[in-house]
């Protein structure tokens, strides 16, 4: 398995997993990639640092060490999360409701499809993505 970062034509950039680089090339000549923000099927290679073992991360405290980036998201995660409440799966629904005053108004997060999302988008419902997955993950 390959990791490659990818970037669309309109910039997003993000990382998906392939069996080799034939399979990439196979996938990126047939039009079956598709950018994860925007969905445009024009995906290219973006540059990549190279992968270092475990061990010389270790030396280089790369394991250790937050960068400013970093920090600053997790600062943000912990305001979102201790400001607004999680309404999990119904946030669609939830963030619908607030926008047509039918539920009080407040801050809140949580899941969503990308359907779900685009028809928010289309409605005009302001709502943005987090900078994070699941607290399991990160």
């Amino acid at each position: 398995m390959i990791k490659y970062s990818l970037k669309c034509k309109n910039g997003h950039l993000f990382d998906s997993w392939f069996s080799d680089n034939n399979s990439f090339e196979y996938l990126q000549k047939s039009k079956n990639l598709e950018c994860e923000i925007c969905s445009t099927k024009e995906v290219e290679k973006s540059l990549m640092a190279p992968s270092l073992r475990a061990e010389e991360k270790k030396k280089e405290g790369f394991l250790t060490t937050k960068g400013a980036l970093e920090k600053e998201i997790l600062s943000l995660k912990k305001k979102i999360k201790t400001t607004a409440e999680d309404v999990g799966k119904e946030f669609a629904s939830e963030a619908r409701a607030i926008h047509y005053g039918e539920s009080v108004e407040r801050p809140i997060y949580g899941k969503t499809t990308k359907g779900e999302a685009i028809e928010l988008a289309k409605e005009g419902i302001p709502f943005v993505p987090l900078p994070w997955n699941d607290d399991k993950l990160n």
